[in-house]
């Protein structure tokens, strides 16, 4: 074969990505679009959860829940209730604080969360001076 090999490298080059792009924008999956926002979390599936922290001492309580706003004592208090609007088939963990008085000794933190009445969850926490936990909440 005659010619100069750069140019035949670059024309066989030249050829393979004419072949191979229409094959290759085939096999690509096709961009999907994000599902409607009304499609993200039904309106009959939002329930209302009501948080009832109880503390063996007057304390500093709050209740945090992602993305809404936390709802807390200004001063010490031995209960906080609190309202949130959640998903149920998927409820958000609920992020509890009581800050007691460090001279207090021992102090606990119980956390009840009712769905329509019903509870859903009970758990008491121990410590001294700041209480946190988690409280994870099943799927009714």
């Amino acid at each position: 074969m005659r010619g100069f090999p750069l140019l035949r490298l670059f024309l066989v080059g030249a050829g393979l990505i004419l072949l191979g792009a229409p094959v290759w924008l085939l096999t690509q999956p096709l961009p999907s679009s994000p599902p409607p926002a009304s499609a993200l979390i039904e309106p009959e599936r939002l329930a209302v959860y009501e948080v009832l922290l109880t503390a063996s001492a007057p304390a500093r309580l709050t209740i945090r829940v992602a993305n809404q706003p936390s709802v807390q004592s200004s001063v010490p208090v031995t209960s906080l209730t609190a309202s949130f609007t959640m998903n149920s088939a998927e409820p958000e963990d609920l992020a509890v604080f009581g800050n007691f008085d460090p001279t207090a000794g021992n102090s606990a933190l119980r956390v009840e969360v009712r769905l329509a009445g019903r509870t859903l969850a009970d758990s008491t926490f121990w410590g001294t001076g700041l209480v946190e936990d988690v409280v994870t909440l099943p799927k009714p």
